[in-house]
């Protein structure tokens, strides 16, 4: 089996309403019912993973509302008419929180907002397989989205601050290419 190298991406995305949907966001996620994950690598202390599909997310909608014209800009960006969002979910980390290396599977890009990123050094991780190392160095920051293809394996590292670090993570997948033979 022979490897060659096709070079990848990954989008950071400014949020600029970040500032005033914050508190609103996180005032919903702290009324959500508590439901955590601590096993096979994800100590997670408070999430809506678990919750049924069909459970009230508040935090969703108005989420989805805002993230809605950022996603329509991507696709132009990306040569696609098209987007949809998959499924979504909020993740809490507390001190020793984590999410040791996966994928996303059945979808084509993921996407983490940092709701509350209380040091760069526990943002995302992602891994090069063509390099066989680890991409800890992401320049994200709170408020923006980080978007990339979902079959690149990832992490969230070990939280060792104080400060919770939050999340609202989705799926998304783009759908008619809009590209002709002048696009080269």
């Amino acid at each position: 089996m022979k490897f060659h190298k096709l070079d990848s991406f990954y989008i950071v995305t400014d949020i600029k309403e970040h500032k005033k949907l914050k508190d609103i966001l996180l005032k919903y996620i702290e009324e959500m019912p508590q439901s955590n994950i601590n096993s096979d690598g994800v100590v997670v202390s408070k999430t809506d993973w678990n919750l049924p599909s069909d459970y009230k997310r508040d935090y969703m909608d108005l989420f989805f509302n805002i993230i809605t014209p950022y996603m329509h800009e991507m696709s132009s960006k990306l040569k696609f008419t098209g987007w949809e969002i998959v499924n979504g979910w909020y993740q809490v980390y507390d001190k020793g929180g984590k999410h040791d290396w996966h994928v996303h599977l059945k979808t084509s890009y993921t996407n983490v907002y940092y709701l509350s990123l209380p040091n760069k050094s526990i943002s995302t991780q992602l891994y090069d397989p063509m390099n066989d190392r680890v991409i800890k160095n992401i320049k994200v920051k709170e408020g923006q989205v980080l978007t990339f293809p979902a079959h690149i394996i990832h992490r969230s590292p070990v939280n060792n601050h104080d400060n919770q670090k939050v999340i609202i993570s989705f799926n998304s997948n783009f759908t008619n290419p809009e590209l002709t033979t002048s696009n080269k």
